[in-house]
């Protein structure tokens, strides 16, 4: 009898998940779930595990569920963001709606992770709490140093970036009252956030006057040029005078999202760093400032491997990431490592060395990754970003967002020296047929002497 009633029992639980499929979800989803929890922190869920909770995230039950956890306290930000990043695949306007408020989660990792993750999945109800994270950052720590608050600065470019990717025209006022309050990083964040809003008549004029405007610097300028460009705008000037200050010192390192920085690979969730460059300059050419980077990125990008580019668009991957700053050693590069570090850098970017997916070896001399190829070109001129220690046993690979944390913001402006060959004198009838009125900081610089060739 005994028997029976067991054997009665197992063929009932076979069959259960035939007979009530919701409980088999709810199965499904707990051992998903707990998948998430046990993996490492700070890295939460490895690629199949992502995918499947994605795929869960479209059950009306499930994407709930899931959106409970991220609520739920003594969650990892890891996890949380995981669980973020999921639920972008949900249908659910109620979901959608409620998930906007990971915006205001107690855990700042959370709420850097979420201000990106709203903007890739264009999330329309997270506006008004993107809007307020950019202001509360300005209005305290925006205030200080770059270091005093580094987790709300990047929480606030993540909004930034992410308005820009909701694309609702109305934010385009807050934009330019941000610019107003905004250092050179923010300013070129919210310069790509305005391009994307195609629907705003008023985009492309804001674009061309700080693109004409020599109190800005010509990273900033660069960056209005090259959303003008998108906007498929032209300047409207035939005139470039050159700005007082470049904006970032050559040579030093910059930062952008990348593989390792999205939301369900971050080994630091609340360091959304994924890729590496060196400034080298800035140059004018056909009308427009350009910005000059040396990176490493993989074979398949266009272009690929050891590169020198020469736009915003190619080092964000095509505005795919927000731009994280500058940043360099301490103490700082001297001004002859400097100038070994860019003429370095621009001398590999011509040979077509690769990049490697295996990160072994990260730092050359004939294949890199992104942070290797960065560390290699420093410790070329004597500097050493990073502790050896995250290069190698337990600490290897290093990342990114490692070598960001190891550095610090470099803040110092420096001024540009212009060649008197490098003005444009425009002829008189060059002049009278410019119709667009100049910025009232736009200057004319006329060299000493006139270039004789």
């Amino acid at each position: 009898m005994m028997k029976k009633l067991l054997g009665t029992i197992f063929a009932v639980a076979a069959l259960l998940p035939f007979i009530n499929p919701s409980a088999q979800a709810a199965v499904n989803l707990d051992r998903l779930l707990d998948s998430l929890a046990s993996d490492q922190p700070g890295r939460s869920g490895g690629p199949d595990t992502l995918a499947a909770l994605r795929l869960e995230a479209g059950n009306p039950r499930s994407a709930r569920a899931m959106l409970h956890e991220v609520f739920s306290r003594g969650k990892s930000a890891g996890y949380k963001c995981s669980l973020i990043d999921a639920l972008g695949a949900s249908r659910d306007e109620g979901v959608i709606r409620t998930l906007a408020m990971a915006l205001e989660d107690a855990d700042e990792g959370v709420r850097v992770c979420a201000a990106r993750s709203l903007g890739e999945q264009k999330n329309p109800f997270a506006v008004d709490m993107l809007v307020k994270n950019v202001e509360v950052y300005l209005a305290g720590g925006g205030r200080g140093h770059y270091e005093a608050d580094i987790k709300r600065r990047l929480a606030a470019i993540n909004a930034i970036w992410s308005l820009g990717e909701i694309g609702e025209p109305a934010v385009m006022n807050k934009l330019r009252d941000f610019y107003a309050e905004s250092d050179d990083v923010i300013k070129i964040n919210i310069l790509i956030s305005i391009g994307k809003l195609k629907k705003n008549a008023a985009a492309a004029p804001y674009l061309r006057a700080i693109a004409a405007s020599t109190s800005e610097s010509e990273t900033v300028r660069a960056a209005a040029f090259e959303m003008l460009g998108e906007l498929k705008e032209e300047p409207r000037t035939s005139l470039v005078v050159r700005s007082r200050a470049v904006g970032i010192e050559k040579g030093d390192m910059i930062y952008t999202g990348g593989i390792v920085g999205t939301i369900s690979g971050w080994f630091m969730p609340d360091m959304p760093v994924g890729h590496a460059g060196v400034f080298t300059g800035t140059a004018v050419e056909n009308g427009r400032i350009k910005i000059l980077i040396t990176d490493c990125v993989p074979n398949n990008f266009k272009p690929g491997g050891v590169r020198n580019i020469e736009s915003w668009k190619n080092f964000t991957h095509h505005f795919m990431y927000p731009y994280y700053g500058n940043r360099t050693t301490s103490p700082r590069p001297t001004a002859e490592q400097r100038v070994k570090i860019v003429a370095r850098g621009l001398e590999l970017g011509k040979k077509g060395l690769k990049y490697t997916n295996t990160h072994i070896p990260q730092k050359g001399p004939e294949v890199f990754d992104c942070v290797g190829y960065v560390e290699y070109l420093y410790e070329q001129a004597g500097l050493n970003p990073t502790p050896d220690k995250l290069e190698t046993d337990w600490g290897w690979p290093l990342t990114p967002s490692e070598q960001f944390d190891a550095t610090v913001a470099n803040t110092h402006t420096p001024l540009i020296i212009v060649a008197p060959q490098a003005i444009y004198i425009p002829t008189p009838e060059e002049i009278a047929a410019t119709s667009v009125a100049l910025p009232l900081d736009f200057v004319l610089v006329v060299p000493d002497k006139l270039p004789l060739n």
